[in-house]
């Protein structure tokens, strides 16, 4: 076989990568990874409190983190705000939680973020998801990352986390399907499985990176559809549950402070690392077998979608193709519990100028009011300039001349994801930023 230039343009190309510091923007942020810290007034803003009881119950609590200090000013980072809402949250004398984990038993929530085109926004939407419910509500969270491109995986690595190296397990290893030549899944224990989560800088937040061998499950997947009895569209399902059955919460909030009412550190460090509450997936951009098994494991999942004629013409062929699997796989296992939940399609990149944007959200709405989102992600130069830094608008440190957009944008990123915590888990408390946000433009 004659493989002619591309052979030597691709050997050549290799090369010249090789040589070139494609990492260095990467490494960066890797290093400054949750640099931003939020104030004495942002803190009592995720907490919905008012900053006077904040710093009674600073002065009242002898493990409140002191945080750091400029002048008159007390700033905080995210891991000292998850423990200053565990002081107040286990706190007696606490008049409604704080702390919003799950019971022992409820099993874990998962929340897929897919979509069939690329460039809609959909890790961003996936990643401000995640780090709204761990700021917002204290949750601990799992992210996936089902795609080999591991472009989530940028937005909660630091340096300690091998990220795009061969023996960095990823969603194949947690699933069984890492050796595409192999008959049979792969096995493993709750044990097992709980250590391919790695740890990440904000509290509470694990994740299992993307990576290249991602599409090796592809290719095992296939051939045991072909040659064995494996359900290969629910496998993710199946050890998701196997994981939630051997590391599921064990500590209680009350069991935060021990019998004399003191702080007990230790056992908030451990309940802290010893499971997550909500699963969040962001997929590759297409409906491979990979990640056809991410919307099967699913509770709700969520389609990030830009409202452009032709880009509609890929939400239609990808619910179109959806909804032929799910009836294959209904003539399997009939009884088979697929997306209990609620299910959304969120638009993204609207340019609020531009009628056509608005009026197509507002045509789908009177269509699907259940289906499509009344709350959108706005076109936004603050989250492309977060982007450059591989920063979500929770991390992101703007310059003086961006701080406006960088402040509108996480308004718009909190009205989004109020509104996606309200249909996932509609016992939680809203924030009101999603309603705000409605009044605002359906009036």
């Amino acid at each position: 076989m004659a493989y002619g230039q591309f052979e030597q343009f691709i050997r050549n190309m290799s090369r010249v990568m090789g040589a070139v510091n494609t990492k260095l923007q990467r490494d960066l942020t890797l290093r400054t990874r949750v640099a931003r810290r939020f104030s004495m007034v942002e803190v009592a803003s995720l907490l919905g409190v008012d900053t006077t009881y904040l710093t009674r119950i600073s002065g009242e609590e002898p493990l409140f983190p002191e945080g750091e200090r400029r002048g008159r000013e007390r700033t905080f980072s995210p891991s000292e705000i998850m423990l200053i809402r565990a002081l107040i949250g286990s706190n007696k004398a606490a008049k409604r939680p704080y702390l919003y984990w799950r019971d022992q038993d409820t099993p874990v929530k998962v929340v897929t973020f897919g979509a069939q085109k690329g460039g809609t926004g959909k890790s961003l939407s996936a990643a401000h998801f995640a780090q709204y419910v761990n700021l917002h509500y204290g949750l601990r969270v799992g992210v996936i990352d089902a795609d080999p491109q591991a472009t989530i995986s940028l937005y909660f690595a630091d340096e300690d986390l091998p990220l795009f190296e061969q023996d960095t397990p990823t969603l194949a290893d947690f699933m069984g399907v890492d050796d595409p030549g192999a008959q049979r899944l792969t096995n493993r224990s709750a044990a097992e499985l709980d250590a391919i989560w790695q740890s990440s800088p904000w509290p509470g937040v694990k994740i299992i990176p993307g990576g290249a061998n991602i599409q090796n499950g592809d290719i095992s997947l296939f051939f045991m559809s072909q040659q064995s009895q494996v359900p290969v569209y629910r496998v993710l399902k199946d050890a998701i549950a196997t994981w939630d059955q051997g590391n599921g919460p064990k500590t209680p909030i009350a069991d935060l402070r021990d019998a004399s009412g003191n702080f007990d550190m230790v056992a908030y460090e451990t309940a802290l690392a010893e499971t997550v509450d909500v699963i969040v997936i962001d997929q590759q951009p297409s409906l491979t077998l990979m990640q056809l098994n991410g919307l099967v494991a699913a509770d709700s999942v969520v389609i990030p979608q830009t409202m452009k004629g032709f880009d509609l013409a890929t939400l239609a062929t990808y619910v179109s193709n959806i909804g032929e699997y799910l009836e294959f796989i209904m003539g399997f296992e009939a009884d088979l519990e697929i997306g209990a939940g609620e299910h959304m399609v969120l638009p993204t990149i609207v340019q609020e100028q531009n009628s056509q944007d608005t009026d197509q959200i507002l045509d789908l709405y009177r269509k699907a009011p259940r289906e499509v989102m009344q709350v959108w992600y706005s076109r936004s130069d603050a989250i492309a300039n977060a982007a450059e830094e591989y920063k979500s608008i929770y991390e992101y440190l703007p310059p003086k001349t961006r701080r406006t957009s960088a402040k509108a944008f996480m308004t718009n990123a909190n009205a989004v994801n109020d509104a996606l915590v309200q249909r996932i888990w509609p016992d939680l408390p809203p924030r009101d930023f999603a309603k705000t946000f409605i009044e605002e433009r359906w009036s």
